[in-house]
């Protein structure tokens, strides 16, 4: 596939949703780029604002814990392996969870599910406690 070609077909993809650098990468690979092209176009997508790590982290993490009910254990380790910055994951985690609604999805999932609900969800275990 051509390079112009290529970089449409991940600016679609990008736009439709945040997306970090090392899932564009992955989908780049599996589409044959070049690892000179794979450069090329992840430094371009960054440039016209398609691909943004600590956008993409906010999101990851609003997501996660007000949709999946994550804890921060769960949500940090989720980013970790999206390779993301750890201090773009720890300013994240703390701009976006709100400590009131953490301890109260923590006390709702306690009371409905249990602690093994709580620990597989990824909550501190000293909360937990």
């Amino acid at each position: 596939m051509e390079k112009e070609e290529l970089y449409k077909k991940i600016s679609k993809y990008c736009a439709y949703q945040e997306r970090c650098r090392s899932e564009v990468r992955t989908k780049l690979r599996q589409s044959g780029a070049s690892p000179q092209s794979i450069e090329a176009i992840l430094a371009r997508l960054e440039q016209e604002g398609y691909l943004d790590e600590e956008r993409f982290a906010r999101a990851y993490v609003r997501g996660k814990f007000r949709i999946n009910g994550w804890g921060r254990l769960k949500i940090r380790n989720g980013l970790r392996a999206k390779l993301i910055d750890s201090s773009l994951i720890e300013t994240a985690i703390k701009e976006e969870i709100n400590e009131e609604e953490y301890m109260e999805l923590l006390k709702k999932i306690l009371a409905s599910k249990g602690q093994q609900t709580a620990f597989s969800r990824g909550f501190e275990p000293s909360l937990i406690k």
